[in-house]
């Protein structure tokens, strides 16, 4: 079972340096629109939406990273004024809501994307990129969102707020 947890724990890693990676082309995409609009007066096709695409991308993949090293916004007014076992408790019960969230998340992406591939649907602009392509990043997003989630439930721990791992 530790080798399972350590895999989970490894894949949401992987996520959120796929996601900085995109954060990465992003800027060298965006740096390269601009120089190329304002220096050489020619626009590309393809560097406005392709960044969107990424941008969208590192949210999700990047969000369990986030779930993990509590590196979300959080609202600790409640918790720092009520003793452990409420703690706990508040733990566990946010971490099930987030993992229903998540599973439900899940599940509404995934048939999109499957409903959007049946359908041939690609984007508006010159690349009509297949939209199943950039819409599976937040199925990919929302089941590691899920194994967080689960992974936040198995330590079952109390998040004291402002501090990061």
């Amino acid at each position: 079972m530790k080798k399972v947890y350590t895999v989970m724990d490894l894949l949401i890693r992987w996520g959120a340096y796929i996601a900085g990676v995109l954060i990465l082309i992003t800027t060298v995409m965006t740096f390269y629109e601009v120089v190329s609009r304002s220096f050489f007066h020619k626009p590309t096709s393809w560097a406005t939406e392709l960044s969107i695409y990424a941008i969208i991308g590192s949210c999700f993949l990047g969000s369990a990273y986030a779930v993990r090293t509590y590196s979300h916004i959080t609202v600790d007014l409640l918790i720092n004024n009520v003793n452990d076992r409420i703690k706990t408790l508040l733990a566990y019960l946010t971490n099930s809501l987030g993992l229903v969230f998540s599973i439900i998340f899940t599940l509404y992406s995934y048939l999109h994307v499957i409903k959007t591939f049946n359908l041939g649907v690609t984007s508006a602009s010159l690349l009509r990129i297949p939209m199943y392509i950039p819409e599976s990043l937040l199925v990919i997003g929302g089941v590691l969102l899920c194994i967080a989630f689960i992974l936040q439930i198995i330590d079952g721990g109390i998040h004291k707020g402002g501090e990061h791992l």
